[in-house]
C-alpha cells in the first residue's frame, strides 16, 4: 500500500509487506516490486488521453462487439462475455469492459496512450529501449489492459491517479522534505516536481465516472462509511496473479496491491477492496 496526499506529492504511509518485519533494508513491495497493474491502467493508458483530446466524451458510444483480435490473432473477452455492440465510455469504466478499452486505444493509438503513461511517471515502460528487455515495446494495444513488459512499482501508479485527483497535476513522490545538520543548516531539500499532464475537465470526468466505479461497478466493496467523497477503479491481472485497487478522496491517494512475489492464481474475494475501504476509513 501507498498513502499520498495527491495535492502535495508527500507520501503518508507505505506498507511494503505483512507480516512481521525481521530484517532492515528488505524487499519493500510498494516501491521495489513491478507488478503487471491489470485494468488500474485502462484510466491511465487510455480514458484519460482520449477524454483530453477532445475527441471523447463519457457519452461517447464504444465499440464492444465481440472479443478484440490482436495482430497476433490471439483474441481478448470482457470479463462477463457479454458484448451488447457498443457501451459508453461511462459504463465502460464503471464496469471496467476490456473489448471497449482496446478498441479505444486503437483508435487514439497506442504511442499517444505511451506518451501519456510517460507523463503519468511511470518508469518501468519500454519502446525498444531497454537493453534487459530486447526487441520489447510497451507501443501495443495490449498496455490499454496493463499487459507490459515489466509491470509498474505500486508508488508510481498511486502517483499517477494521485494525478488525476489533483486536477491534472503530477507531482513527482517525496519522501522526505528537508534534511539538516545539528546546527539547523539545510543538507538535502527535496521540493515537490510539478507538471500539468492533461486539462482539470479531463481529472473532473475521469473523477465522475471513478465514483460510479465504487456507487455500482466493480469497485462497490471499497465504498467507505463516511459520506466523503471517493473515487477509485480496480484492477486484477489474467490468471488472478495480481488484485488491485487505486483510488482517492479529495485529500488522499492510495493504491493496494495484493498477490505474491511469484505469481500464484487465488481468489482475492474482494478482499483487497475492504482493505482499501478501511485504511481510507481510519484516514
Amino acid at each position: 500500500v501507498v498513502v499520498m496526499e495527491q495535492s502535495t506529492g508527500k507520501v503518508k504511509a507505505i506498507v511494503g509487506g505483512r507480516g512481521q518485519k525481521t530484517s532492515s533494508l528488505s524487499l519493500n513491495r510498494a516501491t521495489d516490486s513491478t507488478r503487471q497493474p491489470g485494468s488500474c491502467f485502462k484510466v491511465l493508458s487510455t480514458y484519460a488521453p482520449a477524454l483530453d483530446s477532445a475527441k471523447y466524451t463519457l457519452a461517447s458510444p464504444l465499440k464492444n462487439a465481440g472479443p478484440y483480435v490482436y495482430s497476433d490473432g490471439s483474441k481478448a473477452e470482457n470479463w462477463d462475455k457479454v458484448y451488447p455492440g457498443t457501451s459508453t465510455m461511462r459504463y465502460s469504466i464503471e464496469h471496467s469492459i476490456n473489448v471497449a478499452a482496446l478498441n479505444t486505444i486503437t483508435d487514439i493509438g497506442p504511442q499517444t496512450a505511451y506518451d501519456y503513461l510517460i507523463n503519468f511517471g511511470f518508469s518501468t515502460l519500454v519502446n525498444y529501449d531497454n537493453d534487459n528487455f530486447p526487441g520489447m515495446t510497451d507501443v501495443l494495444p495490449s498496455t490499454a489492459l496493463g499487459g507490459i513488459t515489466r509491470g509498474v512499482y505500486n508508488i508510481e501508479l498511486t502517483a499517477a491517479y494521485a494525478t488525476i485527483a489533483n486536477n491534472g497535476t503530477y507531482i513527482k513522490p517525496i519522501l522526505y522534505t528537508k534534511v539538516v545538520d545539528q546546527n539547523g543548516n539545510v543538507l538535502l531539500s527535496n521540493k515537490p516536481t510539478k507538471k500539468r499532464i492533461m486539462k482539470s475537465s479531463t481529472s473532473f470526468l475521469l473523477t465522475d465516472a471513478m465514483k460510479d466505479v465504487i456507487a455500482k461497478g466493480t469497485g462497490k466493496d471499497a465504498k467507505l462509511s463516511s459520506p466523503m467523497a471517493v473515487a477509485g477503479k480496480t484492477g486484477t491481472t489474467s490468471n488472478n496473479y495480481d488484485y488491485w485497487f487505486s483510488g482517492y478522496t479529495p485529500y488522499h491517494t492510495a493504491s493496494i496491491w495484493m498477490g505474491y512475489d511469484n505469481n500464484t492464481n487465488f481468489n482475492s474475494e474482494n478482499t483487497h477492496k475492504k482493505l482499501w475501504a478501511k485504511i481510507m476509513n481510519q484516514i
